[in-house]
């Protein structure tokens, strides 16, 4: 299969966690530490540098994206700059029609716990469930050491209506929705807005893994490019979708070769090599070609960005 296309030149809280920990009997060290990583939530990302350079080229992880909704990357973009953000834009949500009918059983919160700002209550709230997650992932796959944002939609009476998750990577899926089920059970205040949306950044990495001393402007570039695919997961989601009402099987990859411009707009897009359906695979090139990425270093340069549909599914 290939393509070729040429084209004309609501608030939120956020709370990061970052677990690390050292292998032993028992997945987590006892002494594992959880940290704030108020840098993954986001803000505008870092300056692409203006020197003049070669044209910038990057690849991206496969994103695997699942009929779950719990998508991932197979493998983490690069840490990038400082306090680079790792995480797409938060869609907005509203709480119309979300709510789950009330719980007569609920005990009401205390005075302590309804004063405490939302993000904060859900971090401590969540701290040791995603540990105990991530531990018992461990047993299925101990290679496992990434990253995910848990993302808490709270509707009007303080409990989350909505669970969704945001930059996984290197994370077992199995892993992922042990902590969609940890956060289904937190209860907040009340928000005072009808609705909430509390960002929960996650980090698990070894002790003494090996860190990068000094990125590089490729790197940078390269975890931008991560978050610009990923903002098109709803998307692919809703190509998958279109394939599926249709009778087909919604089974697919592919590896997506994209030339962009000084602005990042999409000159050419060709698809190959490829497997599995095709027209899945062309809604996915059609939702890539109007993709616009950060403009990229060397003034030009090209993404090579691979998709997998439901790599799990047995194919029939």
């Amino acid at each position: 299969m290939r393509r070729l296309v040429e084209r004309e030149g609501a608030g939120s809280s956020c709370y990061g966690a970052s677990v690390r920990v050292a292998r032993g009997w028992g997945g987590l060290a006892a002494g594992g530490a959880l940290l704030f990583s108020p840098g993954a939530c986001g803000g505008p990302p870092p300056a692409v540098p203006e020197e003049a350079t070669p044209p910038t080229n990057v690849e991206v992880a496969t994103l695997e994206i699942d009929a779950s909704g719990i998508d991932r990357f197979a493998t983490c973009p690069p840490p990038g700059e400082l306090g680079q953000a790792w995480i797409p834009p938060i869609p907005s949500w509203s709480a119309s029609g979300s709510t789950r009918p009330a719980d007569p059983d609920a005990t009401p919160l205390s005075a302590e716990a309804a004063s405490q700002p939302a993000g904060a209550r859900a971090f401590s709230l969540t701290h040791e469930p995603f540990r105990t997650c991530y531990a018992r992932g461990l047993n299925l796959d101990p290679t496992q050491d990434g990253h995910v944002a848990i993302v808490l939609r709270v509707g009007a009476d303080g409990r989350v209506a909505k669970v969704e998750s945001y930059g996984a990577c290197e994370i077992a899926r199995d892993t992922i929705q042990c902590m969609h089920d940890a956060a289904k059970q937190v209860r907040l205040a009340p928000p005072q807005a009808g609705s909430d949306t509390v960002v929960l950044p996650a980090v698990f990495e070894q002790t003494g893994a090996p860190r990068p001393s000094s990125p590089s402007s490729n790197d940078a570039y390269t975890t931008l490019a991560f978050v610009a695919v990923e903002s098109l997961r709803p998307a692919f989601h809703s190509c998958e979708e279109s394939v599926r009402r249709e009778g087909q099987a919604a089974r697919a990859k592919a590896t997506f070769a994209l030339d962009l411009d000084a602005r990042g707009r999409v000159l050419h897009a060709n698809v190959a090599p490829w497997e599995g359906n095709q027209r899945l695979l062309a809604c996915t090139a059609t939702a890539l070609e109007h993709l616009v990425f950060p403009p990229p270093p060397g003034g030009r340069g090209s993404v090579r960005a691979r998709i997998a549909f439901n790599p799990g599914m047995v194919a029939r």
